[in-house]
């Protein structure tokens, strides 16, 4: 027999040998595969990372320093032995002198109630100083600012810092309560905004749904700002009607929002014509933000608003990394996440081209989101929406109620997905979207055709009839008995004293608690004492959730 005839069938016997092989395989259930790996743990790569703190002034970096201390009993002249009592003079020397090069206005503890402050370009704003000492501990040297009534406290300036206050209780019939950022880009740095509000605007009376009120309760940025907002925290800030009750951003901005805390804010408490998106942030009509290592806890949209967390619409691009949401609800859609692109439009005004992919994505990589929630329970994580393109990846979610995808260009990959998910709808002018490589242990509906492949999916069979056992998770959540605890009601903290024993420093550090209906996340740990971002007020026990790290 011809030898090349006999390499032929043995190549065909071992071809049909390795397909039964196959099918009989695909018949029966599998382990989960070792590939997929949770990515929980990612936010505590550095447990001191998120939140205010005291950082070091570089005195070497300023060609002047003018001091400021508002109990000062001394003449004033600025100088270290001598400081100026307000802000506003410290400002006028600047003026008088026509300084050059970079200036620092260092600010003493205190209660400042000024008219509003303009910063200037070249000129940095520090607060947390111990006069005469001038030692600087931004916990300890508290430094308060409040506005004069009907005026917001700050007006942002470029190439200029504010870096360690509290900006408190402003309240604005118009946009921006605590800071205003009209195309201007100022760093914000180590600041507590709390209590601060914009009221509806006079004589609210919209047509349609969705106008434009008064946005941002604490910081407005808009018309091409590029501010950098990080290690700050937001408590309890509110919009009557506006979007963003911590942040708002509206045209072209470009923002970078990084290791601050949202705690508590509202937005929409009056509002019946759904102008109140994002209880925490939200990124509107063409702008840009890379919001990262945030945490989002405890926000609200109220009365038909989308987004209990952060909202991103009207063709906004951006990149949401390792932040953790956790409780937020929407009175609409989008407990923790919404993101949008096309705009509802009224009147017969019609809607927008659907923008090119370079100009126009969301990408939302590495985040957790645990016990978020909307009024339709179907999308407490998030909803991704509206022609909107981007990507979902790497994210874990729990005991939420729900995801949901509709008429978007998306990619959903290797996520750990323990909520019901929902992927419906499409659009001419969309490709189809991708599910690939996620575990998906909760309700599956599906009625398009995206590219579906490699999945563990709740109850589903996929191409080659492969069903997966139930998964497992590493067994790593502890519950505790609380001793004591004391709320800090200044800054939303908890600590906890617990019967918890040999827990390493700082190993809990961005781990999900909660007791009964109330949830924190971890700030840090010590011995038996926890450190908690929430109010877990009259909590006898405490429950640290699991990481969901997948079993080998």
């Amino acid at each position: 027999m011809n030898v090349n005839i006999l390499i032929i069938r043995n190549l065909k016997i071992i071809i049909n040998l390795l397909l039964i092989n196959l099918l009989f395989i695909g018949c029966v259930k599998k382990e989960i595969p070792p590939a997929m790996v949770s990515i929980a743990g990612s936010q505590a790569e550095d447990s001191t990372a998120v939140g205010i703190k005291t950082e070091a002034l570089q005195k070497e970096k300023y060609n002047q320093l003018i001091y400021v201390n508002i109990n000062s009993d001394t003449s004033e002249d600025g100088k270290k032995e001598s400081p100026f009592k307000s802000i506003h003079a410290a400002l006028d020397a600047v003026n008088s002198m026509a300084m050059t090069g970079k200036v620092a206005i260092l600010i003493a503890k205190g209660e400042y109630s000024e008219n509003t402050i303009k910063m200037q370009p070249n000129v940095d704003f520090y607060g947390g100083f111990n006069a005469p000492s001038w030692e600087r501990n931004i916990d300890t040297n508290k430094t308060i600012l409040y506005a004069l009534e009907g005026q917001r406290i700050i007006e942002g300036a470029d190439n200029s810092r504010l870096d360690g206050f509290i900006l408190d209780k402003a309240k604005v019939r118009g946009k921006g309560g605590a800071i205003l950022c009209a195309g201007v880009s100022p760093v914000l740095s180590n600041n507590i905004f709390k209590s601060n509000t914009t009221l509806a605007p006079q004589n609210w009376a919209p047509k349609y749904w969705h106008e434009t009120a008064n946005n941002g309760g604490a910081i407005f940025c808009e018309n091409g700002s590029q501010a950098i907002i990080r290690n700050c925290m937001f408590l309890n800030n509110t919009t009557e009607n506006g979007r963003g009750a911590g942040i708002a951003a509206d045209n072209k901005c470009k923002l970078r929002i990084s290791n601050n805390v949202f705690i508590n804010n509202v937005s929409g408490k009056n509002d019946p014509m759904r102008s109140s998106d994002g209880g925490a942030i939200s990124i509107f009509n063409w702008c840009q933000a890379t919001i990262d290592h945030n945490v989002f806890l405890s926000n609200r949209a109220l009365n038909k608003n989308d987004g209990g967390g952060v909202f991103v619409a009207l063709w906004s691009s951006a990149v949401i990394d390792r932040n953790i949401f956790v409780d937020n609800i929407a009175g609409d859609d989008a407990g923790g996440l919404f993101v949008g692109g096309q705009e509802h439009r009224y009147g017969g005004a019609p809607l927008d081209p659907i923008p090119a992919t370079e100009d126009f994505s969301v990408h939302i990589t590495n985040n957790l989101f645990f016990g978020n929630k909307n009024s339709s329970l179907n999308s407490g994580v998030m909803r991704f929406t509206m022609e909107s393109k981007g990507s979902y990846t790497n994210n874990i979610s729990a005991l939420n109620n729900g995801i949901y995808f509709q008429r978007s260009e998306v990619s959903v990959r290797k996520n750990i997905i323990l909520d019901n998910f929902l992927f419906i709808e499409t659009k001419n002018g969309l490709l189809p979207g991708e599910i690939r490589d996620n575990l998906i242990w909760g309700d599956f509906t599906l009625d398009v055709n995206p590219l579906l492949s490699g999945n563990i999916i709740k109850g589903k069979v996929d191409s080659i009839r492969q069903q997966y056992k139930e998964p497992k998770f590493v067994k790593d959540g502890s519950t505790f008995s609380v001793i004591s605890l004391n709320v800090n009601k200044d800054n939303l903290e908890t600590t906890l004293l617990t019967d918890g024993e040999n827990v390493p420093e700082n190993n809990l550090a961005h781990r999900i608690i909660r007791s009964g209906d109330k949830w924190g996340v971890i700030k840090s740990n010590s011995g038996s004492e926890i450190t908690v971002w929430g109010n877990l007020y009259g909590a006898e026990t405490v429950q640290i959730l699991p990481t969901y790290t997948l079993s080998k």
